[in-house]
């Protein structure tokens, strides 16, 4: 009987309950009243080792099976605990989301409470209470079969049913308990269950087969987790990159504008057109990595170098250049569009002319920006790349175009400036002549009575500054109204140019003056002179007039033209008076003409 029972396949509670009952009934009359205590004391410790041993063995796998939520197993693991004989009821708490009471609690005469942590997380504890009452059951009927029966029988029936459990439950259960342990410790593999243990039908061989699906599950998750940290490491490095460009770039299109805003401003304050402009080609020719930087004007047909920019100085060709060939840069400028080449192969078909310009001119990559003053394209920015193909992306464009407005900007100033400087020296030159008109006697060329008596001004302080004499004289063309009557006003007008002729041919100083201040009168003025020099001047004057032989013959005096002469020499702290000194010298001519004319009439102011 004993060995068919070690060979069924039924679950352990059934083998255990047929094994005890069978026991019982062969053996019940067996036991020994004084030893009764000792061994219901026994019992119960022995059942109390055993139930805690199997709890601590499926305590782990409650726990995975709380931690990856799968109250499935949770349900099997509970039930299986259940099941044992000695267990009569169960409660699982978790944290206050789950809390599960099975069996009946008025039978549990001991309570034992398991707490359940995983991975140092706490989820709750299982409480497992036993039933006592079966074993005082049992050993109630063992004590009435012991009183009637062999005791010896009892005792070995008992050793048999230690056997048994050992042999069906404890031994498997440290096996699956060592198993366990080794689960995920050791680079993370899966370790495999033995045949014996997952083959069983019975809830040991549940709890391996459950052991080994949880194992296979958490690898699942595991490689499912790598995979998603790899790619999660792979969208990371490809985001820093991006934001690397991106940062890069915003970095440069800061720096770009803060270059433009410099140039712009530096374009408003005064400086030369060509150190500015060279200034800012060499600021584009490095902010966009090229090699050459232009800019050209357009003079009819041709486009000439304005100002070139070379990284290394290179020999630049600096001929004009024929636009009319080139029909599509002409459209272009026509637009006043930007137009880029990253590669100048792509033009070669298209637009030929143009491509061997740029290709005799060692360049593979071009960028141009016209030039427009809202009327007319009047020029050109262009970008040149001589060692690569370059590849003009839109930012780059756009922030090129805004340095084309702002050169163009200065280029149209310095247009302005210029025709403004142009106007000034127009007018200047208007306002010159016409002073010369206004102050100019326009027959004789000599100054007139305004900027004569202007000089006579500046000489009176000089000399008071100097302390030396000046000298003024009024000189009348003797009798010139007869000979503008008998000759004619030409020729009237022709006398008078040899009049202010001579006279100047005799005052020749620079300090000196001589002006018209009449229709046939003039006026001398003599700086630094003293009274010895005065007259034998004043006599010269007289004698050239009448040297020139001009035929005057309705003069009184003379058969030739010739002049009456009054002056006076000053003292320069005698008089400050302009008006009074011309008065003097008038009245000095008055003598002159009145003592008979061609002569000379002084007054000499003594010291």
């Amino acid at each position: 009987m004993l060995k068919a029972l070690l060979k069924s396949r039924s679950p352990i509670a059934k083998k255990m309950v047929l094994l005890i009952v069978g026991a019982s009934t062969v053996f019940a009359l067996v036991s020994v009243v004084v030893q009764l205590a000792f061994h219901f004391t026994g019992a119960v410790r022995h059942i109390e080792q055993s139930v805690d041993e199997y709890n601590q063995a499926n305590i782990t796998a409650l726990e995975q099976a709380l931690w990856y939520i799968d109250y499935n197993l949770v349900d099997d693991l509970l039930q299986a605990l259940l099941k044992q004989q000695y267990v009569g009821m169960l409660k699982l708490e978790v944290n206050d989301e789950l809390n599960i009471a099975i069996g009946v609690a008025e039978l549990s005469e001991k309570i034992y409470v398991y707490p359940l942590v995983y991975q140092q997380q706490n989820l709750g504890q299982l409480s497992v209470g036993l039933d006592l009452s079966v074993v005082k059951r049992d050993i109630v009927n063992q004590a009435l079969v012991i009183f009637l029966t062999n005791g010896f029988k009892t005792l070995l029936m008992t050793l048999i049913i230690l056997l048994l459990v050992t042999r069906l439950v404890t031994h498997d259960l440290h096996r699956l308990a060592k198993v366990a342990d080794q689960i995920f410790t050791k680079q993370q593999q899966i370790v495999q269950l033995p045949d014996q243990l997952l083959q069983r039908n019975d809830e040991i061989g549940l709890v391996a087969s459950s052991m080994q699906q949880l194992q296979h599950r958490f690898q699942r998750g595991l490689d499912a987790r790598l995979a998603a940290e790899l790619q999660l490491h792979q969208h990371r490095e490809e985001l820093e990159a991006t934001v690397e460009q991106r940062t890069a770039l915003l970095n440069w299109q800061t720096e770009a504008n803060k270059l433009l805003s410099e140039i712009s401003l530096s374009f408003l304050t005064q400086g030369s057109t060509d150190e500015l402009l060279q200034r800012a080609l060499a600021i584009i020719g490095r902010l966009f990595a090229v090699e050459r930087v232009c800019v050209f004007t357009f003079e009819g047909p041709l486009a000439v170098y304005r100002n070139v920019w070379t990284l290394f100085e290179q020999e630049v060709r600096l001929d004009p250049i024929d636009l009319e060939p080139l029909r599509l840069l002409n459209a272009y400028l026509r637009d006043t569009t930007p137009f880029t080449v990253n590669d100048i192969e792509t033009v070669k078909q298209q637009a030929e002319p143009e491509y061997e310009l740029l290709r005799e001119r060692g360049i593979k990559s071009f960028a141009g920006f016209p030039l427009h003053d809202g009327k007319q394209t009047f020029g050109l920015l262009s970008c040149a790349s001589l060692n690569y193909r370059s590849i003009w992306h839109d930012h780059q464009v756009t922030l090129l175009s805004q340095f084309a407005t702002a050169i163009t900007s200065l280029l149209v100033k310095e247009k302005k400036e210029l025709a403004l400087v142009r106007l000034q020296s127009e007018l200047l030159q208007a306002n010159q002549r016409l002073l010369v008109l206004a102050e100019t006697d326009e027959l004789t060329g000599l100054l007139n009575r305004r900027p004569f008596k202007r000089e006579l001004t500046r000489a009176i302080a000089s000399a008071r500054r100097h302390k030396s004499k000046l000298a003024v004289m009024m000189a009348d063309i003797d009798y010139f109204k007869a000979y503008n009557d008998r000759y004619g006003h030409l020729q009237g007008d022709e006398a008078l140019k040899l009049v202010a002729k001579a006279l100047t041919s005799v005052v020749q100083r620079s300090e000196d003056c001589v002006a018209r201040v009449g229709g046939e009168e003039f006026a001398l003025l003599l700086t630094d002179v003293n009274q010895d020099e005065l007259p034998l001047m004043a006599r010269r004057i007289v004698e050239q007039v009448a040297a020139l032989q001009v035929e005057h013959q309705d003069s009184q005096v003379s058969p030739v033209l010739t002049i009456s002469l009054g002056g006076v020499l000053l003292n320069s702290m005698s008089v400050d008076d302009n008006n009074e000194i011309l008065q003097m010298a008038d009245n000095c001519l008055y003598d002159a003409k009145h003592q008979g004319r061609n002569r000379a009439v002084l007054d000499l102011v003594s010291d």
